[in-house]
């Protein structure tokens, strides 16, 4: 701690939470978008759940029957965040894929590749073994990377 007095921090005013409240109405649309598209990722409840932080496959479809009727339904900024960072990952893969030919983004989730370092395994495998907030981060990061 000594050598620390005599240093002056960069940035003096820490932050705040100034960043948008997400409320029942974000989280429901996203969790419609997920439910939308989990199949066409080739995922089944359980694995979905996985990417979300280990949530159970009857909270799953309790929060899918629930969105289907139109009931709002509001998860953890965490679980935000997972969603966000897949949609991410959708985006950008559609993104990657030629246009007219936005299916190639779910093949290419679900295919294995030589990229990121992921040695042949698809991306899907990958955020399955993993299940971690961090290797979704990596693969957003990868991919956004990749389309400039």
């Amino acid at each position: 701690m000594l050598g620390l007095k005599h240093h002056q921090p960069l940035d003096t005013t820490p932050p705040t939470n100034s960043g948008h409240v997400l409320t029942a109405t974000h989280s429901t649309a996203g969790l419609r978008w997920l439910f939308e598209h989990r199949e066409h990722w080739g995922l089944t409840m359980d694995q979905l759940g996985t990417l979300l932080g280990g949530i159970r496959r009857r909270t799953l479809t309790d929060w899918q029957q629930r969105v289907n009727r139109g009931v709002e339904v509001e998860v953890s900024r965490d679980i935000m965040d997972r969603i966000s960072l897949l949609l991410g990952i959708h985006k950008a893969l559609t993104l990657l894929t030629p246009a007219g030919h936005e299916q190639l983004a779910y093949e290419w989730f679900q295919t294995p590749i030589e990229l990121m370092g992921l040695q042949g395994t698809s991306i899907r495998d990958y955020l399955l073994e993993q299940g971690s907030m961090d290797a979704l981060y990596y693969v957003r990061r990868n991919l956004d990377a990749m389309r400039g």
